[in-house]
């Protein structure tokens, strides 16, 4: 059986200011084409993964291992819990500067992402999913691949990223799924896809993500939604072990989390400091 969703992500929560005035924007040109059949998501749930977390218990062993290991090279590796959230405290002690947009539809560009020209890799309807997809703004001023090398560091925690199936893939991308579509016509979908496309290329949308802009997030839905769990970096290691012993399930199993930054979701969960807001161009992750 299938154990719950547990990620590392960025921009989870509520939703003010620009950011929120940015999602609602691109959500409303989805609506605007494909009407009732667009499934959006809640603001507060549209998240940027950063790696997935996802382990289960080894039944022989008691270790909990994970999933990506086992589902890409057959190997049942230990997860390191606290050393992932080193990991996570030393690479966003600086802030990671990330660019949705910016690119028309036959501009010069700096890569491509998976085979995709950056115009059409921004925003696409991915199976029945909205994507957006961003890029570290050192990626597309230099050679450097931030979110990629902070996957494969997870590699000494026993961490594989999902789409680190051999050796030489890269995966430097940042995907936000703003909902889902139920069976809309494929031409109102192209519409929808190439509004929100032209849209980005004209005007770029930037922001900064920091140690406080990342939670961890635990979850019996893909989605992240309801949650059953949302901690600050570094989460509780036990609480994370708890979650992944146990399959997906009744939200009433979930163990709380511990008394400072992470806690049961369903008890409350801490609001996010709005204290700064940047432009509508430039802001920070939290709101």
């Amino acid at each position: 059986m299938r154990g719950r969703y547990i990620s590392a992500v960025a921009c989870y929560g509520p939703k003010a200011g620009p950011v929120r005035e940015f999602l609602t924007g691109v959500q409303a040109m989805i609506a605007a084409e494909i009407g009732s059949s667009f499934l959006p998501y809640s603001l507060e749930q549209i998240h940027a993964t950063l790696i997935a977390l996802d382990g289960t218990r080894d039944t022989e062993t008691g270790a909990i291992v994970n999933t990506f290991y086992l589902m890409h090279a057959g190997r049942r590796v230990q997860m390191n819990l606290p050393q992932v959230m080193d990991t996570l405290l030393a690479r966003f002690e600086h802030r990671m500067q990330v660019r949705l947009g910016g690119f028309a539809a036959r501009q010069e560009i700096p890569f491509t992402s998976r085979g995709w020209q950056l115009y059409d890799r921004a925003f696409s309807v991915q199976g029945n999913a909205f994507v957006l997809v961003g890029w570290p703004v050192a990626s597309l001023t230099g050679p450097a691949r931030p979110l990629d090398d902070l996957r494969r560091e997870m590699n000494a925690a026993g961490v594989l990223h999902r789409y680190h199936a051999s050796d030489a893939d890269v995966d430097n991308d940042l995907h936000l799924v703003v909902g889902h579509h139920a069976d809309a016509p494929a031409g109102a979908l192209a519409r929808a896809q190439a509004a929100v496309r032209d849209q980005l290329a004209a005007y770029p949308f930037e922001f900064e993500i920091g140690l406080g802009d990342v939670k961890v997030v635990a979850s019996d839905s893909r989605t992240l939604a309801p949650p059953l769990y949302v901690s600050d970096i570094p989460a509780d290691s036990e609480a994370l072990r708890a979650l992944m012993s146990l399959p997906a399930g009744p939200a009433g199993q979930v163990p709380p989390g511990p008394d400072a930054g992470g806690r049961n979701a369903r008890a409350g969960r801490t609001q996010p400091d709005r204290s700064e807001e940047g432009s509508w161009f430039f802001l920070r992750c939290t709101w």
